[in-house]
């Protein structure tokens, strides 16, 4: 086993060696940098934020809940916390605008975490405090907010050094994409294993140019891009506020074509929106030929997409060779896969029946495609596919429940025992010793390679035959041209009341453009019925055309449970009030 470092460590390490490295930058909505810090301004501040901490008595283990709009700032934070030896917990600050419904999930978390201080900034706290919230409504939690200022008198004594490697280091709440979110505990090894490994797949070292929009306080984010900079593993990386990406998407590209970025990712709607948001003349503008690493995680890579950006950046000097997606989770740290072999077709009726057999030619029916998710890199993972119900290992083809076992696994749910137990801690029952992450996803594997066909929670079960929600939605996406591609959702829903129908399924499609009018509405739903129909030989029990319409989690991944509990929930009302639903 190589020598695990922290964080701590590893920058300590960078530190004496270069403290003067540019080391992160921030762009603004229009590409222009607009803040920088270097090694030693990451040093020496984050040297005052242990001592904030210190002087309001925060002790190491504690957890701090870190709120933080998109700055440097963050950083500084979360640096300061491993410093001290405390936990923090990231979380999306919620929006001033939105207090009320969106406190409730912090006090919630500060709660379940045991949390005793927020840490923030001046801008942050002036703007949430600045708005008063109903009585009737969730409040912040009763903790101290600190924000460092560099006047607290740092001592000279050594940061700290985790004395288990196993100890917690920070607390990675879920997106909550099928549930209330849970605390992923992450220890230092699982970074250090995870870095290590991300370090190797993506070819990073010290000519490594990231730029990146990606939310700070999300695993892909925070692993992937921050930590990976902060222990050396990248020269400089620039980083863009999610909020200006999604106001102004050409902005992404902009920066990474004018400092030359060699390593970028994104979840796959970022993509489709770089095609269908910037112009011809921004393109023409644009030189990509030294992006080494297209990343490509967090969501479902469609095909499609794939095809239609490469396409549309041409001549860019954009190289589809340097298109690398990858599968992972929180609770695995990050990845579970990296790389892959490309888009494989195969016979939608077997995989109706639980098996991936590649398409035959002349098929009657149009195939499904995958995107493969890549091979699992690390020395000693192990990935398995698994029947969710007997726990026994699937026939090679057959598609299953994801289990994965490595050293990045993290150590389970904070405060939730039987759900660690259920979760971390499974048995194949085929002998194999190993204790498995249950990832929830289903997939099979080809020739070594994982496909990810969809959620075990999320399976749209109709008539005794299973449909991935995904390869649904990717049907809906080019019934029309007014459906917004990043915006449909497809799920299933229980009979109604009194009826022996069997499951029902309901197509969320947001649309793009000006309001709809009735004539267009019923045009959509007219054309959403019917490739669903040809595609996959199922009726929509009910279309919804819109906007605003599909929930999403703060990495862009769609809700489909939440979608679910919302749709019955309206219908329940209706129903009561004796409105019809469709």
């Amino acid at each position: 086993m190589d020598r695990e470092l922290s964080v701590v460590s590893a920058f300590t390490a960078l530190h004496s060696t270069d403290p003067q490295r540019k080391l992160f930058v921030f762009a603004d909505e229009h590409g222009k940098d607009t803040d920088h810090l270097t090694v030693a301004a990451i040093a020496e501040r984050a040297q005052h934020t242990r001592a904030i901490l210190q002087e309001a008595g925060i002790n190491p283990g504690d957890r701090v809940l870190l709120l933080h709009l998109p700055s440097l700032d963050f950083i500084i934070a979360f640096l300061g916390c491993l410093a001290a030896g405390v936990v923090p917990v990231p979380l999306p600050p919620p929006n001033p605008f939105k207090l009320a419904k969106e406190v409730d999930a912090v006090s919630a978390i500060a709660e379940n975490c045991g949390a005793r201080a927020i840490l923030t900034h001046g801008d942050y706290r002036d703007a949430v405090h600045a708005v008063p919230l109903p009585t009737h409504v969730p409040q912040w939690p009763e903790l101290p907010w600190l924000v460092p200022d560099g006047t607290s008198q740092p001592d000279e004594s050594p940061w700290y050094e985790p004395a288990d490697p196993n100890e917690p280091a920070f607390l990675q709440y879920t997106s909550g994409s099928t549930g209330f979110p849970k605390g992923v505990v992450v220890t230092h090894r699982n970074i250090h294993h995870e870095l290590t490994a991300l370090a190797a797949d993506f070819e990073l070292g010290d000519d490594t140019i990231a730029v990146s929009w990606l939310p700070h306080f999300h695993d892909l984010g925070l692993v992937c891009v921050l930590l990976n900079t902060l222990v050396g593993n990248a020269r400089r990386t620039y980083l863009i506020s999610p909020l200006s990406f999604l106001q102004r998407p050409a902005v992404w590209f902009d920066v990474l074509s004018r400092v030359g970025g060699t390593h970028t990712t994104a979840p796959n709607f970022a993509y489709d929106l770089m095609v269908r948001k910037t112009t011809p003349e921004q393109r023409a503008a644009w030189d990509l030929s030294s992006v080494r690493r297209f990343g490509s995680a967090g969501e479902s890579v469609q095909p499609s997409t794939v095809d239609t950006f490469f396409a549309t950046f041409d001549g860019t000097g954009a190289s589809r060779q340097a298109f690398h997606p990858g599968y992972g989770l929180a609770e695995h740290t990050l990845s579970v896969t990296v790389g892959s072999g490309g888009a494989v077709a195969f016979d939608r009726d077997q995989l109706e029946q639980g098996r991936a057999v590649p398409a035959a030619a002349g098929s009657t029916r149009e195939p499904a495609v995958f995107y493969g998710s890549g091979w699992a890199t690390k020395p000693d993972a192990s990935v398995r596919i698994v029947d969710p119900e007997t726990g026994q290992p699937c026939a090679p083809g057959e598609i299953g429940e994801i289990w994965v076992d490595s050293r990045t696994k993290a150590r389970g749910y904070w405060l939730r025992e039987k759900e660690t137990r259920d979760t971390f801690h499974a048995v194949v029952g085929d002998g194999d010793p190993r204790h498995y992450l249950r990832t929830g996803d289903l997939g099979f594997l080809r020739d070594g390679e994982l496909f990810v066909t969809g959620r075990l929670k999320d399976l749209v079960i109709i008539h005794g035959r299973n449909y991935a929600p995904q390869d649904i939605e990717d049907s809906v996406r080019t019934a029309h041209p007014r459906i917004r591609a990043g915006g449909i959702a497809a799920f299933s829903v229980p009979p109604l009341p009194g009826t022996t129908s069997g499951e029902r399924l309901i197509i969320l499609a947001e649309t793009t453009g000006t309001e709809l009018d009735p004539a267009t509405a019923t045009e959509i739903r007219r054309a959403v019925r019917r490739e669903v129909r040809d595609d996959h030989g199922i009726a929509c029990y009910d279309v919804l055309v819109g906007t605003g319409l599909v929930l999403k989690t703060t990495s862009g991944k769609v809700r489909r449970a939440v979608c679910r509990a919302e749709f019955l929930r309206q219908e329940s009302e209706r129903r009561l009030s004796g409105t019809a639903m469709r």
